[in-house]
This record gives C-alpha cells, sequence and structure tokens, in this order.
C-alpha cells in the first residue's frame, strides 16, 4: 500500500461548499467518482484557517478527525514543533470576509498565504509540492511575484480551475493534440449585478485548456480587451463572433439566438488576443446561461466545433473528486497535470479584463508573453 503524504491544509474559511469543504473534505472523509469510491492517500496534518464565521464547519472536522488547528501559518506547517517535515501545502484561498477594490476584484490572501508558506520553506532549505486553489493572486503585482518565486525556487505549483477537469461532451472532441487554432469563442456567468471576475477565471481556465495544445504550441497572451452594454451586444453581433456565437448558443439551446443578448442585465464581452494571432471571445451573459460550454474554430473558415464541460451542481461536486485525485497524485509526484504557465495566464488575463473594464480601454500584457 502507498504510504500516505502529509500535507498542511491553509484556507481563508471552511465552511458547507465551500472551496475548503469540495476538495478537503473529500480527503479526509473519502468520496466518489462515477459510481467508484475513493479514499484519500493524502493524510492532513494540520489546519490554519484565517477567518472563522458562524456556518465555519473546520473546528468541528477537526474534532471528528483529530486534525489539529493552529493560529499561524509557521504554526501549521510546523505542526506546533521546529521544523518543518511535511510532503505538501494545499492552499485554498477562497471565499471569506475580504474588502473588494475599486476594480471589483475580491482581495483574497493566496499572495500572503503563499509567501507564508515560502518564508517556512525558505527557512528549512526544503521545497515541498504546493497547490493553490483558482488561480495564483488576485492583482498584477502578486500574480508576478508569485510566479518568479516559484521559478527561483523551483518549486512544484499546481494551480487551477476545477473546469477542466470535468467531463467532456460530446465526448468525441476536442481535436487531436497540435491541431491548428484560429479563434474560440465561451460563455462566462455569475448572479445579476455580480462581478465578472469569479466565473470569468473559469471560462478562461476552460478554454486555455484546449487552448494550451493547439499547433506550435502555447506563444502567451497580447492584450485584453473589454466591451459593456450595447458595444458588448454589437461586438458580439459583429462577423468577427456571430457565427462562433450562433454556433456555442445553439449548442446549449438558447432559445432565441437574435433576442439573446438584450435579455441580459449587463452584458460584456472580453477579448483575449495572443501573441499568434489566436483570438479569444468570452460573452458574460451574467444568471442567462449555466453552462460551461465553447466553440473553437480551427481555421479562419473552418465549421467550429463545440464542447460543454458538464459539472454536478448539486453535492457531492463530483467534478470536484476528479480535482482531488489530481492534486494527490501531484503531491505524491512533484509533477502537475499541465505547465504552471496556464494559470499564469489565465490569472494574469483575468486581473487585465478587470483593469480593461474599470478603465475602459485595451490593456497590453508584456509580462505574459510567456510560452509552453
Amino acid at each position: 500500500m502507498v504510504k500516505k503524504k502529509r500535507v498542511a491544509a491553509i484556507i481563508t474559511e471552511y465552511w458547507d461548499i465551500s472551496h475548503a469543504d469540495v476538495i478537503i473534505t473529500k480527503m479526509l472523509e473519502g468520496f466518489s467518482v462515477d459510481g467508484k469510491n475513493y479514499s484519500s492517500t493524502l493524510e492532513i496534518a494540520s489546519m490554519y484557517v484565517d477567518q472563522f464565521p458562524e456556518y465555519d464547519i473546520s473546528r468541528q472536522l477537526s474534532r471528528k478527525h483529530g486534525v489539529p488547528m493552529y493560529g499561524s501559518i509557521e504554526e501549521a506547517l510546523k505542526c506546533g514543533g521546529e521544523t518543518f517535515d511535511l510532503d505538501g501545502i494545499l492552499i485554498i484561498g477562497e471565499h471569506g470576509d475580504y474588502p473588494e477594490n475599486e476594480l471589483r476584484q475580491f482581495l483574497y490572501p493566496r499572495r500572503r498565504l503563499f509567501e507564508g508558506c515560502l518564508n517556512v520553506m525558505l527557512e528549512a532549505g526544503r521545497i515541498v509540492p504546493v497547490y493553490s486553489d483558482k488561480g495564483f493572486a488576485i492583482i498584477k503585482e502578486d500574480i508576478e511575484w508569485i510566479y518568479s518565486m516559484i521559478k527561483q525556487h523551483n518549486i512544484p505549483f499546481m494551480s487551477s480551475s476545477v473546469v477542466p477537469f470535468a467531463p467532456q461532451y460530446p465526448a468525441s472532441v476536442p481535436p487531436p493534440k497540435g491541431a491548428p487554432l484560429h479563434k474560440m469563442f465561451g460563455f462566462a456567468y455569475d448572479s445579476v449585478n455580480s462581478s465578472p471576475e469569479r466565473y470569468t477565471y473559469h471560462t478562461l481556465e476552460m478554454m486555455q485548456s484546449i487552448a494550451e495544445n493547439r499547433a506550435c504550441g502555447e506563444t502567451g497572451i497580447k492584450s485584453t480587451k473589454t466591451y459593456e452594454g450595447e458595444a458588448a451586444i454589437e461586438k458580439l453581433f459583429s462577423p468577427e463572433w456571430d457565427a462562433l456565437y450562433r454556433s456555442v448558443g445553439g449548442f446549449i439551446n438558447l432559445t432565441d439566438l437574435d433576442k439573446f443578448p438584450y435579455s441580459l442585465t449587463n452584458p460584456m464581452f472580453f477579448e483575449v488576443r495572443y501573441v499568434d494571432g489566436l483570438l479569444s471571445g468570452i460573452l458574460f451573459a451574467d444568471h442567462e446561461v449555466w453552462d460551461f460550454a465553447s466553440g473553437y474554430q480551427m481555421y479562419e473558415h473552418s465549421e467550429p466545433f463545440c464542447v460543454e464541460f458538464r459539472l454536478q451542481n448539486v453535492k457531492p461536486y463530483s467534478h470536484f473528486g476528479r480535482l482531488v485525485l489530481e492534486i494527490e497524485k501531484f503531491i505524491h509526484t512533484s509533477r502537475p497535470p499541465f505547465p504552471v504557465e496556464r494559470s499564469f495566464l489565465t490569472t494574469g488575463a483575468l486581473e487585465s479584463i478587470m483593469t480593461g473594464l474599470y478603465h475602459k480601454k485595451e490593456i497590453e500584457t508584456p509580462y505574459l508573453h510567456v510560452g509552453y
């Protein structure tokens, strides 16, 4: 039997169906995927939780499973002692009562959590695999800093949306790795009047997981541009995007493709332009679309193909079980399932989109000119 790896869980908040719950609780109590039951290959040796709302479940689970909780990141990584001897670190920096800035970005303390872990590893002279949930950080300076630290210290690092691990429909697409790619389009969503930040990240990750496999590989992101209101609808119906929008909209059975954009409370359209000329478009469809669906055009005049990444939107959220299996394999092997540059690009593109929305201009992203 494989010996369990001992890890610390560094968490912002822990409550029912929070990201900590759908990841860490599966490791504590087991989970199922496609009718098969799994017990974790990781031992949660310690926990640090940053905030405790009234509906917190971390203390209850700590008592139930005998997992000690500590009042600082350093204490958690050293399990209350003097030495750091864990095999990995899980950072769940999602959810919590943190400020929102003028760009409508929620300032989750992902850099602070990562930096606290990094300081302990450097002091001990021991680098272990680190999983960080939902992207590097929020603001550009922190994104760049974390990426530079990962590279400088050769940290095995994994950060991801859960969406790329969800089952795809139809299963026969996308095309083989190495196929060309000219243009791609997808939907993002959230509740009415919500910031587009939270779920646009998932759409970026969904499409990047396919785009990175294109002919000649990934070249990086050149710029982003945003459109709101009537300008977003006009862009959507432009010759550049109309056909792809209609393909994906028909694929998910939107009832009236001509009227649909006008039903949106605040339509937004985001363009992401890659260094090699690949163009990506995202329609933020607020509460009207709840599907992670996207379309891809291999050549300028070729027929697009569409794919949906299907989530289980009720407990037990089996798509997170698929992610947990990948996280556990990563902790055991120190090999992430995809290059760290994927999440660097998606996190950076999201920050650029939010900046462009606020300043109402195209944002150049020279720091995202990274290939892999």
